[in-house]
């Protein structure tokens, strides 16, 4: 019986993992990669002491203070977590079970699809979740960046470097990037800026993308533009079904409710991270949240499990 299971490695999971090494709690990190939504991630320029530093040097820093710590991630997948008279079971995809009196969820968020004609189809021959992996794909190339978020702000930032001409399209009034990112952006002459329009399909030849269908909402006009790739940044999708599967309440759009304790409605079942409602999906708020809720886990094993929600 182990005191805790965490369930996730990116910097909430890692985070929680580090704090209760310090703590010397009996608890197990099980993750399928270490990092994260971080290791696709660019230049990575507002996490505290660090200047600059790219997603894949910043997981390594990570990786590299966990052996320093003596935490050891299992690498496999949760498939199941269970309730039992004594706290929770946690089963993976080889076929591992762990007991534990309680469970963290920091199982993250995936990116968001379209679900618009052609997405699926070319997904991997012009369609792109990864500007980090694929930017370099397309140089000298006209491609198109869907979502006017920080996101997609990095995604056409990185693009610059490569692509001839970046189309960003976003389905409301206005950028909703931090106003930094904005101005460095927009004034790209490569950088052709499409606010109030929307994807209708994704056109291709039958191998690769050569164009999509768009809207203007504005003018109810529809029209092509030719491009080679889309960079799709509509935001994510939590991870957040195995918590469910226990009765944890969650959001309209499947956000793992938590208090400011990081405590879910389930007595026992904790969440940190970007699978839960915190409003602000960030690396250093996800670390951060991590740090809480382990805190608050071992407040709870120490001096007994409060009420919440």
């Amino acid at each position: 019986m182990h005191e805790l299971v965490i369930i996730g490695g990116g910097p909430a999971g890692i985070s929680a993992g580090i704090y209760a090494q310090r703590k010397r709690m009996d608890f197990v990190l099980i993750t399928r990669e270490v990092g994260g939504q971080v290791i696709k991630a660019g230049e990575i320029e507002n996490y505290l002491g660090y200047a600059m530093v790219d997603g894949v040097a910043f997981v390594q820093k990570m990786m590299e203070q966990m052996e320093r710590l003596g935490v050891e991630p299992l690498l496999d997948e949760v498939v199941e977590v269970k309730r039992t008279e004594r706290g929770f079971l946690t089963k993976t995809l080889s076929g591992k079970e762990f007991e534990s009196k309680v469970v963290l969820f920091c199982t993250g968020a995936e990116h968001r699809r379209l679900g618009v004609p052609g997405e699926r189809e070319y997904t991997g021959r012009g369609v792109s979740y990864c500007y980090t992996c694929d930017a370099p794909f397309f140089k000298e190339k006209r491609v198109a960046v869907v979502g006017g978020g920080n996101s997609g702000f990095e995604a056409a930032d990185q693009l610059t470097n490569y692509a001839e001409e970046i189309y960003l399209l976003e389905l409301t009034e206005h950028f909703r990037a931090d106003e930094v990112l904005q101005e460095k952006v927009l004034k790209n002459p490569k950088v052709k800026p499409l606010l109030r329009h929307r994807v209708l399909e994704i056109k291709g030849d039958g191998r690769l993308v050569k164009g999509i269908v768009v809207e203007d909402l504005q003018s109810s006009r529809v029209y092509e533009l030719e491009v080679e790739g889309v960079f799709v940044e509509v935001g994510l999708k939590p991870n957040s079904e195995l918590a469910k599967a226990l009765g944890a309440l969650t959001t309209q759009r499947d956000e793992i409710i938590i208090d400011c304790n990081n405590r879910t409605s389930e007595r026992g079942v904790y969440a940190a991270g970007d699978c839960t409602n915190v409003f602000a999906k960030q690396i250093i708020t996800a670390a951060g949240e991590g740090a809480k809720a382990l805190l608050s886990i071992y407040h709870d094993l120490t001096y007994g499990i409060s009420s919440w929600i």
